[in-house]
């Protein structure tokens, strides 16, 4: 039953043995699926027989990538099954190691969309000049793994040793699409090619059919006719079964045979609330259904709740981002509304919030014998997921903080104090789909340099200028200056924006109780993104200072504005749309010369 299946995985082995001879780094790209599971058991055994041989070898790597928002039973499966490698290859020998790609903080989805507002990323708004792209795709998985992969590269030239190879799990097969971008890219499971970034990739399995690949692992996954020691356990190889099976309404996900439906194998898991899907997400609503993964319920329904608010323009707000040269700022709604993204923080926290009683529970109903003593009831003690972590709460915070309708410092602390240490709880509601509506241009906002009708600081504060000499000798300086000379209360960079874990979670869990919670609602918003900075708990991103002024100022200068009119949001909302210029005013502005001394005395 076996030998046809045992040909193949030598042949592709025997091929990536010639690469690491012929000194080549290679690099296997693992996802927690099928497809990949083979190819990184047929890579390490590969990598094995050459350290056997006693021939000298690169450095080698498995590569996966975590967009933070990824299915949780996956996401869970993927980072048992990482460790399985890990300790397989550490118990081998092996010059292996296993990297997790992820997107920087500020590109992450809950620091995006909650704390600057940004649009959730559906099919509507997915095509441009008529071709339908996945921005997110690229933006969570594919550029942190191309990043990831030029640092390893970096380092493994500098050792010496040849360019990598990235090992892929494709198939011809797998889909109609999937064989059609193959055969463009010129695939083979017989030579690496070089890709359109000019990196040499190589798919073993290309040529393999879907029940190839459930045939070997079911040799793996039994164990009686494992040919060799695989990388990967049989539990995770039953696991990952179990995973294909739930996502396609209880389906075996093993197929055999030339005939009969393949489908079952075929099954796709997104982000855990991918709203690229359309209407519904089918994998993530079949997997619910069962018991083991009934936890994800919640994730789905915020799911569901996104895409069927999308053309709410009444979620959304009307400040624009960029302050354009004539000093004028857009008003069209194409940002979520400060309401909408602490209704979505509470939301989130909720669900973290009911998941770690969840697992609480399952300990107990364990321990106590209500439950069987199986693997899977053991693994689900452990919390599934954390939607916000500490580090990202304060990311968020800080974006908050700088928001024109902020009423106090602390605004996505205090929601979190609210939902982890108060009890509260915010319930996702049942939203009929709004339809698709046209989106309004109201025009322009006269804004000035933030100062056009009320004063404005920024980041800049008055009262750690003079605390900070006591508060932290150890500085040079007492505040700080931006890229473009503004003074600013002190801060710290990094390549990119970044949070202190460690201190954001000590924050959270030992400093901000009730007393924190209760004077933070006396203090303007502001007050807490400078104090994320000047305690160096969040640092900015090199040479991008004056950019993070501009949108406290901007905040700021809104806040500041409604404050002198003495009106609502919603009354704001008017007076910015009952004063803005029309776009070709605004152009007009952008295209007259700029005066000077002589011209205005004139």
């Amino acid at each position: 039953m076996f030998e046809d299946i045992l040909i193949r995985m030598e042949a592709a082995i025997a091929a990536m043995v010639s690469l690491i001879l012929s000194g080549h780094s290679l690099c296997g790209t693992a996802s927690g699926g099928k497809d990949s599971g083979c190819t990184t058991i047929l890579l390490l055994e590969a990598i094995r027989r050459v350290a056997d041989e006693g021939q000298p070898q690169a450095d080698h790597f498995i590569m996966s990538a975590n967009t933070m928002i990824e299915n949780p039973s996956l996401l869970s499966h993927l980072d048992l099954m990482l460790a399985e490698i890990q300790d397989h290859a550490d118990a081998e020998g092996l010059p292996v190691t296993v990297h997790v790609a992820t997107p920087s903080l500020a590109a992450q989805f809950v620091v995006s969309t909650i704390g600057r507002g940004t649009l959730v990323r559906t099919p509507e708004n997915g095509v441009r000049k008529g071709k339908r792209i996945r921005a997110c795709a690229a933006d969570w998985k594919v550029e942190p793994q191309n990043r990831l992969r030029a640092k390893l590269q970096h380092d493994v030239v500098a050792s010496g040793d040849r360019e990598i190879i990235t090992v892929l799990g494709n198939r011809f097969g797998e889909s109609a699409y999937r064989g059609t971008a193959m055969l463009a890219r010129a695939e083979s499971a017989v030579r690496p090619v070089r890709n359109a970034d000019g990196d040499l990739t190589y798919s073993p399995i290309a040529d393999w059919s879907v029940d190839d690949v459930w045939l070997m692992l079911a040799m793996f996954g039994d164990g009686a006719n494992s040919p060799f020691a695989a990388a990967i356990s049989p539990r995770s190889i039953e696991r990952m079964a179990d995973l294909y099976r739930a996502g396609n309404e209880g389906t075996c996900g093993v197929v055999l045979g030339e005939t009969g439906n393949r489908s079952p194998c075929g099954s796709r898991f997104g982000c855990a609330f991918c709203c690229v899907t359309g209407e519904r997400d089918k994998s993530m609503e079949s997997m619910v259904k069962e018991p083991e993964h009934a936890h994800l319920a919640g994730l789905n329904r915020f799911r569901n709740y996104l895409q069927a608010t999308q053309w709410d323009l009444g979620r959304r707000e009307l400040v624009g981002r960029s302050l354009s040269k004539a000093g004028y700022i857009r008003v069209k709604p194409d940002v979520l509304s400060y309401q909408e993204r602490i209704s979505l923080l509470g939301y989130l926290l909720t669900l973290d919030a009911l998941e770690v009683e969840r697992a609480g529970q399952r300990e107990a109903d364990l321990a106590t014998g209500r439950i069987a003593d199986t693997p899977a009831n053991r693994e689900l003690c452990d919390v599934q997921f954390e939607m916000i972590t500490p580090a990202q709460l304060v990311a968020i915070d800080f974006m908050l903080s700088m928001h024109h309708y902020a009423p106090h410092a602390f605004p996505a602390v205090s929601v979190w104090f609210e939902v982890h240490r108060l009890g509260r709880r915010y319930r996702i509601p049942d939203v009929t789909p709004y339809p698709k509506v046209p989106v309004p241009v109201h025009g322009w906002f006269k804004v000035g340099e933030f100062d056009a009708e009320t004063p404005t600081d920024g980041l800049r504060d008055y009262g750690a200028e003079q605390w900070n000499p006591h508060r932290h000798p150890d500085r040079l300086s007492a505040h700080a200056q931006t890229t473009a000379g503004e003074r600013v209360v002190y801060f710290e960079e990094r390549d990119q924006l970044d949070v202190d874990a460690e201190s954001a979670c000590e924050f959270l869990t030992c400093t901000f109780e009730h007393d924190w919670y209760t004077r933070a609602q006396l203090h303007p918003a502001i007050e807490s993104a400078r104090f994320w900075l000047n305690e160096a708990i969040l640092r900015l991103p090199h040479r991008m200072s004056q950019r993070y002024q501009i949108m406290a100022k901007r905040g700021q200068y809104f806040a500041r504005l409604a404050e002198r009119l003495n009106v609502t949001p919603a009354e704001l909302d008017r007076h910015l749309i009952l004063n803005a210029i029309s776009d070709g005013a605004h152009n007009a502005l952008l295209a007259s010369p700029a005066g000077d001394l002589f011209s205005l005395a004139a």
